[in-house]
């Protein structure tokens, strides 16, 4: 009677850990899939009208728009040079400080750790390990569009 008791035992405890196991692993699952990194999609969103665009230079804005319902906000700057608008982010890359921009020198400055952007976005001195972010832009109806991955 003593083995069969043992026996029970050892079977719950198994099927305890098993289940255990599995509640864990499921979710671990879902979450290092490679079906789980594909679900963000781009989404453009209205920046500023053309209007308001600079004939050549650099402008600084912000983006302010809502995904899975959650208002974001973007600091960004547009760089326009041969009348084609380039959107960069303005947060470094490095740690994450906004960067200025200094209209004599013609470049990013980031006021943390000194790093230093050329007009495309490129690192050109500092600690940064990459450039600044671009965004995807075009122009529709008289509206520059941003395009963010939500």
């Amino acid at each position: 009677m003593d083995t069969a008791r043992r026996d029970f035992i050892a079977k719950a405890l198994y099927a305890i850990l098993t289940a255990l196991g599995l509640g864990f692993l499921i979710p671990a699952m879902r979450i290092f899939s490679p079906a789980n990194s594909g679900k963000s999609e781009q989404v453009f969103f209205p920046l500023i009208s053309e209007d308001e665009l600079p004939r050549s230079g650099v402008k600084k804005t912000e983006l302010r728009y809502t995904a899975s319902g959650k208002e974001r906000k973007v600091r960004l700057f547009i760089v326009v040079s041969d009348d084609v608008p380039v959107v960069l982010s303005a947060t470094c890359s490095h740690l994450g400080c906004l960067v200025n921009y200094h209209k004599e020198k013609r470049e990013f400055l980031c006021p943390c750790h000194g790093g230093r952007y050329d007009l495309a976005g490129k690192n050109i001195a500092g600690p940064p390990p990459e450039p600044l972010i671009r965004f995807p832009a075009r122009i529709d109806n008289g509206v520059i569009m941003v395009g963010v991955k939500v």
